[in-house]
C-alpha cells in the first residue's frame, strides 16, 4: 500500500513539471491576494459601523458597563451603546449650535423640533421587544420577554409596579407569562382592581414611592425604593415600572442618590412633563435630569408618545420610556 507521505510527495512533484507550473503559481497568488485582502478588511472594519472592538469606549464608559465582546449578546450591547452615545453628542451639538443657552428658546433653529424629539429611544434593546398588557394606555414595551419567561423559581424574579390604580394588565401578564412576583404601591387605592386582582402572586402596599420617607399632610404615606427593598428583603428588581403621575423625577432623583448601581434591570416609565413643555427653563431642568438617568447608565430603547395628552394643551406632555440599565451585572445583558 502507498503511504500517505509517498502519495502527497508525488503530488507535489506532478505540480511542478512545466505544464503545471504557472497554473499553480497563479493559484498560489490568488490565494496569497485573498488572505492579504481580508486581513485589510478586518483592520480597515475597526474604522467602521461592521465591526466592534472590545474596547471601543472611552475610558468613561468602559470603567462602568460589563461589555468585553467575548459573546455576540456583548457585541450587540457594545454596538448598541456606541450609535447612542452618538446620539447623544450629536444632541448636544444641536442644542449648542441653536443657543438654548442664551434668552430666547432655539433662536437660530431652522426647524422648531418638538420637545420629545431631543429624547429619543436610540439603544438598541439586544433581545426581542414586544408590547405587554392592554393594547391601548396601560401596555409597556418590553425588552427580552424570552429572558423573563426562562427564570425559574429558584432565580427568585421580583417585579415592582409603582402606581396601579385601576389596570393591572401589565401586571397580569407578567404573572401570568414568568414566575415573578409582582409588587405593587400606590397610596390612591385600597387594593388592587382589574385583570390581576386576587392573583396570590401580586402583593400589595398601600403607600406611594417618592423621594423620601414621610407621611404628608394629607396623611399618605411615601417611602424611598431603598426603603421598601430593604423592608422587602430584596437586593435586586428585574423590572421597575412607574406610573406615579408626576413624583417620578422625584422618586428617581432619590434612586441616584441613594444607590451607586440604580438596583433594576430595565425602567418602565411614565413621564410627565407637568409644565409648559415649549419653555425653555421646563426644557433645561428637564435636559440635565435625563442626563442624569444617562450618567447612571439607563439607556432609553422605546418610547410611546400619548399623542392626546400631549396635543390637547402644551402644559401636558406625557410618554411612555422603556430603559434597559448597562451599568450592572444583570440577566438581560448575559453577564450576571
Amino acid at each position: 500500500m502507498t503511504s500517505t507521505k509517498t502519495t502527497f510527495s508525488h503530488l507535489v512533484q506532478g505540480l511542478l513539471r512545466p505544464r503545471f507550473l504557472f497554473p499553480t503559481l497563479i493559484a498560489t497568488v490568488l490565494l496569497l491576494s485573498t488572505i492579504h485582502y481580508q486581513r485589510t478588511r478586518d483592520d480597515s472594519d475597526y474604522n467602521n459601523d461592521n465591526y466592534i472592538a472590545p474596547n471601543e469606549h472611552d475610558s468613561k464608559h468602559k470603567a462602568n458597563t460589563y461589555f468585553d465582546g467575548s459573546t455576540e449578546l456583548s457585541r450587540r450591547l457594545e454596538k448598541a451603546e456606541t450609535l447612542y452615545q452618538r446620539q447623544v453628542s450629536a444632541r448636544g451639538q444641536y442644542i449648542s449650535e441653536n443657543n438654548v443657552d442664551s434668552g430666547a428658546w432655539l433662536p437660530k433653529a431652522k426647524e422648531m423640533m418638538p420637545f420629545w424629539w431631543y429624547f429619543q429611544p436610540a439603544f438598541n434593546c439586544p433581545h426581542e421587544v414586544e408590547r405587554v398588557g392592554r393594547f391601548n394606555d396601560g401596555g409597556k414595551w418590553m425588552c427580552g420577554m424570552s429572558v423573563l419567561e426562562s427564570m425559574t423559581m429558584e432565580d427568585k424574579c421580583v417585579i415592582y409596579s409603582l402606581g396601579v390604580f385601576d389596570d393591572s394588565s401589565w401586571e397580569k401578564e407578567m404573572i401570568d407569562r414568568t414566575k415573578c412576583q409582582v409588587y405593587a404601591f400606590d397610596a390612591s387605592v385600597n387594593g388592587i382592581a382589574g385583570d390581576a386582582a386576587g392573583s396570590p402572586n401580586i402583593h400589595f402596599f398601600k403607600y406611594f414611592i417618592g423621594g423620601k420617607d414621610e407621611v404628608d399632610k394629607d396623611g399618605y404615606t411615601w417611602k424611598t425604593l431603598k426603603t421598601v427593598m430593604e423592608e422587602n428583603g430584596h437586593t435586586w428588581i428585574d423590572v421597575l415600572k412607574i406610573d406615579i403621575e408626576g413624583n417620578e423625577f422625584a422618586a428617581l432623583n432619590a434612586m441616584m442618590d441613594q444607590f451607586d448601581v440604580l438596583p433594576f434591570s430595565q425602567l418602565q416609565l411614565e413621564i410627565h412633563v407637568l409644565s409648559n413643555v415649549e419653555d425653555k427653563e421646563t426644557f433645561m431642568e428637564f435636559l440635565k435630569w435625563w442626563e442624569r438617568l444617562e450618567a447612571h447608565h439607563l439607556r432609553p430603547f422605546w418610547s410611546e408618545l400619548n399623542i392626546v395628552y400631549s396635543s390637547l394643551q402644551k402644559k401636558l406632555g406625557l410618554s411612555e420610556y422603556s430603559f434597559i440599565n448597562i451599568g450592572a451585572k444583570q440577566r438581560l445583558l448575559g453577564n450576571a
